[in-house]
């Protein structure tokens, strides 16, 4: 019954009444404070009239209402900018909140699978080929946590400014088929395949663990949102000064409202099935790498149920300004990991 009652009443102390509540309180008290002093000035005159003063009594002064109103307008201002604030700490408290219930979920699943084998292999005489089998599933799971605390040190650094970087010349074409090499196992766990279409190559300045981090968290991200064995596409090209790898996934797509909130810390898309994994950190992580390396990154889709594509561009380094305009790119080709 409290509760009910808590309920129904609980709007009244909601921060949205309480800042109409000032809005019409001010109001109201700028239509009171403008009719008493007309009134007053109104009684001064009747009196003046009644004692048949010399004195020329004047119309109405505006000065003080308007001093008065700027004063109530920068006060109605302040409170503006309390509750624009107030809601945005609002909603990052809220998305706070789920990012815990993820992470905790995220955490709690490959441990109680690593402790599932673990007791599977001790309470078991398990032939060499199931205890490779057990081993393999355990070092996935181990790869998963490892993956996820990555991420949360990352963001944590990222939230610090205490993220620096190694930047050193690297061939954008081999640093992307070292990671998907590197990596395959955990972009093949749900059947996908991952397509490499090599373009133009470019050399620019990166530090090379940190942009494996983004490139790892975008294939994720293609991969979580898309159907099992689906197809996702890396595309690389380049321009005189720039090159562009774009990561194309064949899933639900994003909707046109969502494309500027994809890179917000702990904003997480839903799937048309079920909630989806991950702790909303992935692609906050790849905004701030990519910028911090001087580039940038974005993200396109033509509507739900046809894909996304998430594409980053970064500086190429300036002594290779111009070369693809000299050389022609090698015929396009194609690495199925």
């Amino acid at each position: 019954m409290a509760k009910t009652l808590k309920s129904k009443t609980g709007w009244l102390y909601h921060p949205v009444t309480v800042f109409l509540s000032i809005q019409v309180l001010w109001i109201l008290l700028m239509i009171v404070w403008i009719r008493w002093y007309l009134e007053k000035h109104a009684q001064l005159r009747e009196m003046a009239a009644k004692l048949r003063a010399q004195v020329e009594v004047e119309g109405p002064g505006w000065l003080p209402l308007v001093e008065g109103g700027i004063l109530l307008a920068l006060i109605l201002a302040g409170a503006t900018i309390i509750f624009i604030y107030w809601n945005k700490q609002h909603h990052l408290n809220a998305m706070q909140r789920a990012f815990v219930a993820n992470v905790t979920h995220e955490l709690k699943s490959p441990v109680a699978s690593i402790q599932l084998a673990l007791e599977t292999i001790m309470l078991r005489d398990l032939p060499a080929e199931k205890h490779r089998e057990f081993m393999g599933m355990m070092l996935d799971d181990t790869e998963r946590l490892t993956l996820l605390i990555d991420r949360i040190l990352g963001a944590a650094r990222i939230e610090r400014r205490h993220g620096r970087y190694t930047l050193e010349p690297a061939s954008m074409r081999h640093f992307v088929e070292a990671v998907l090499e590197q990596d395959r196992h955990l972009f093949e766990k749900d059947g996908h395949k991952v397509v490499f279409e090599r373009g133009g190559d470019a050399r620019v300045e990166m530090d090379r663990e940190a942009m494996r981090m983004v490139l790892a968290n975008l294939i994720e991200n293609a991969a979580r949102y898309s159907p099992r064995g689906s197809t996702i596409r890396l595309r690389l090209q380049r321009d005189l000064r720039s090159c562009r790898l774009d990561v194309i996934d064949m899933g639900q797509g994003i909707p046109r409202k969502d494309l500027r909130n994809v890179f917000k810390m702990f904003w997480r898309g839903h799937t048309q099935s079920s909630r989806p994994r991950g702790s909303g950190l992935g692609l906050y992580i790849v905004r701030n790498i990519v910028r911090a390396h001087g580039g940038s990154v974005w993200a396109s889709s033509t509507g739900l149920g046809r894909g996304s594509t998430f594409s980053i561009k970064l500086p190429r380094l300036r002594k290779y300004w111009g070369m693809a305009a000299r050389k022609s790119p090698r015929p396009q080709t194609e690495s199925r990991i």
